[in-house]
Formats: C-alpha cells, sequence, structure tokens
C-alpha cells in the first residue's frame, strides 16, 4: 500500500506543479492586463473594456483549481486547535474524518458543477463583456477544482489511513 501511495503522491505532486503554475500564469496576466489598462486610459485616456473584465473572468481559474493544491501543501484555511491537542491515534482518526467530509463534499460539488456545466452549454448562454465567451466555459473551474480537490483528498485520506495503521501497530 505504501508503494501505492507513494507512486499516487508523486503523480498528484506533479499535477500540484502545473496547476500552481497555471494559476501564477493567469494572475501574472491578469496585473499585467490591469496594468496595460491602466497605462493605457494614462497615456491615451481611454482603456478596452476586456482588459479590466478578464482577470474577473480569469479568476475562477485560479481559485477552483487551487483548492486541492492548498490542501496537499497544508496551506488551506484551517483551524487546528483540535486536532494538535489528541494524542496520536486520535489525531489521525479526527483527520481521517475530516478528510472523509472533504471528499464527500468535493464529489458532491464535483457532480453539481458538471450539471451547472451541462445545463449552461445546451442554454447557449454568453457573457455581455466586450470578449464574448460562453457561459459554461465561466463555470469549468468549478467541477475542474472538486475534482481536483477529490484526488489530492484521496491522497491525504490514504496517507493518514496508513499512518493510523502504523500507530495501531506500534500501540500508540
Amino acid at each position: 500500500m505504501a508503494k501505492a501511495l507513494a507512486i499516487y503522491q508523486k503523480l498528484t505532486g506533479v499535477l500540484a506543479k502545473v496547476v500552481l503554475g497555471v494559476a501564477a500564469t493567469l494572475i501574472g496576466l491578469d496585473v499585467l492586463s490591469l496594468f496595460a489598462e491602466a497605462v493605457g486610459r494614462y497615456l491615451l485616456g481611454e482603456s478596452r473594456a476586456f482588459m479590466e473584465e478578464l482577470p474577473r473572468l480569469a479568476l475562477p481559474l485560479v481559485v477552483f483549481p487551487m483548492m486541492g493544491v492548498l490542501l496537499k501543501a497544508k496551506r488551506h484555511i484551517a483551524v487546528d486547535l483540535l486536532p494538535e491537542r489528541l494524542p496520536p491515534r486520535y489525531r489521525s482518526l479526527c483527520l481521517i474524518a475530516v478528510y472523509t467530509v472533504i471528499l464527500a463534499v468535493a464529489i458532491q460539488f464535483l457532480s453539481a458543477g458538471i450539471v451547472a456545466v451541462t445545463y449552461y452549454r445546451a442554454m447557449g448562454f454568453e457573457t455581455q463583456s466586450e470578449i464574448i465567451f460562453k457561459v459554461w466555459v465561466t463555470y469549468l473551474p468549478f467541477p475542474i477544482g472538486f475534482g481536483l480537490l477529490a484526488l489530492f483528498t484521496i491522497e491525504m485520506l490514504w496517507q493518514e489511513l496508513i499512518d493510523l495503521h502504523r500507530l495501531i501497530k506500534e500501540g500508540s
């Protein structure tokens, strides 16, 4: 089991780096777009509306896929008061419960995201921005992000189950 987990961790590690790279690139492009918009407004007295709209449209492309990456890196917002005060075995059980809930919620939101994307794709709605996007494209990061969260949560849950098994064998 530990060998399979190590392989899975390598795969999710690569995936996390890719997601982080894409998110960093999008944030950089958002800042560049806002800067170009400000310079254009200052020098020309006017600017293109899409330069102001693109960062808002790109924000979900950063936020939702990064949920799992932050969970894997243990950089998510958390209150670790209870797990830190528990003995190792109970701490592990607490984290297993937390990761199980996260996985269940991620799967539910993944399903809801797929339904939403399918609905908006069938409806054919478009954004009312200078550059026209299909609305379903703006909803796409939602199921992608929760799918990635489920993948990273499986890793965390798997690791915690192995740790609990080790603690039980050691008698801790």
